[in-house]
């Protein structure tokens, strides 16, 4: 049998963790269940992390670090508002490409701000959300030559804020029409802001 990495067990428990947690939620989340998940032995988790606290530490860790390093280079269309619902477009498939993710770092968010021993997971979260739309929105300024009518960090919060609503909304309903409606409308009141 060959001998799995540290790096690549933990990738792996990560990955058995979200399953896991989609399924059974927070509370079915035990060391057994995510090794079992991962087809690993369980001395392999004690082996990659401290604690069950630390694994969920790291779901929001790995998938900041993912958006980060999936930021590319934008490829600015005809205007403003083609680039935003482009990009918009882009992030919405990987909502429907992985929705067991997008529903478990939702829950997470709130599991995080209720539990101690999670302190700044859902802060770390959150500014990397911020980092990403802000980076986005600053590319698109400079592309364009153009400002935003309001602080970029503003702007940058509005889209967070309605891309989260639109995902919970489609996590819900499942309506992926009307999402795809939402952020095209979106797309259009943000142009709005480029002057």
């Amino acid at each position: 049998m060959a001998r799995v990495s540290a790096e690549e067990r933990r990738r792996q428990l990560v990955a058995a963790a979200f399953r896991v947690i989609g399924r059974d939620g927070f509370a079915g989340v035990t060391t057994r269940r995510v090794c079992a998940e991962a087809g690993a032995p369980l001395a392999a988790f004690h082996y990659c992390f401290a604690s069950k606290q630390e694994l969920l530490a790291e779901l929001t860790t790995q998938s900041m670090d993912a958006l980060l390093s999936a930021q590319h280079e934008m490829a600015l269309r005809a205007t403003v508002e083609a680039t935003l619902r482009a990009e918009l477009r882009a992030y919405w498939k990987t909502v429907e490409d992985d929705p067991n993710r997008e529903s478990v770092l939702m829950a997470l968010t709130q599991h995080a701000l209720q539990d101690p021993s999670l302190d700044g997971v859902a802060q770390r979260q959150y500014k990397a959300y911020h980092a990403t739309a802000r980076a986005a929105l600053q590319r698109i300024a400079t592309g364009f030559g153009v400002t935003w009518s309001m602080p970029v960090e503003d702007v940058a919060r509005m889209l967070v804020v309605v891309t989260d609503g639109v995902t919970l909304a489609w996590l819900v309903d499942r309506d992926s029409a009307a999402a795809r409606s939402a952020l095209d409308a979106f797309a259009a009141q943000l142009a709005a802001l480029a002057h």
